[in-house]
């Protein structure tokens, strides 16, 4: 549980959402102090994966009248969300051999495919998320 890759996953500088751009007005910085790069927005991959499933999961609706939280989509997506909270404590402990968190994991995954066949998008075995994926906002609309 202190793999790089997993302290990534939960760290808060960890991916750019969105990049920084030029903030000026046709070539012309128009700020007193002369820095119209904006700043690039951080956050960590989970949080960027729990607003993405709230939203894709909000989206398979049949009809307005349902709340969004008795969405059986939604409700999928708020129980990987505890377990994933739950295993993200765990791990900002940076134990070695975590047993607990390793049976947080397995619950989630399990969670996790059953979210996923809900929004219509392949299991996590598929091996369609083997791949690195880009996190920058706009740069590709699709997984391919």
């Amino acid at each position: 549980m202190s793999d790089p890759s997993i302290q990534n996953f939960f760290d808060l500088k960890g991916a750019v959402i969105v990049e920084a751009r030029r903030q000026d007005i046709n070539g012309q910085c128009t700020k007193k102090d002369q820095s119209c790069k904006g700043s690039e927005i951080r956050d960590s991959r989970y949080n960027d994966m729990k607003a993405s499933m709230y939203l894709l999961g909000n989206a398979f609706r049949i009809n307005q009248t349902k709340a969004p939280d008795n969405l059986p989509t939604v409700k999928a997506a708020k129980a990987f969300f505890k377990e994933m909270d739950k295993m993200e404590k765990n791990i900002k402990k940076k134990k070695t051999k975590d047993l607990d968190s390793v049976k947080l994991y397995t619950n989630a995954l399990d969670i996790l495919d059953t979210y996923l066949d809900l929004v219509e998008l392949p299991p996590t075995d598929s091996g369609n998320y083997d791949q690195e994926f880009d996190t920058k906002v706009g740069r590709f609309s699709r997984i391919t």
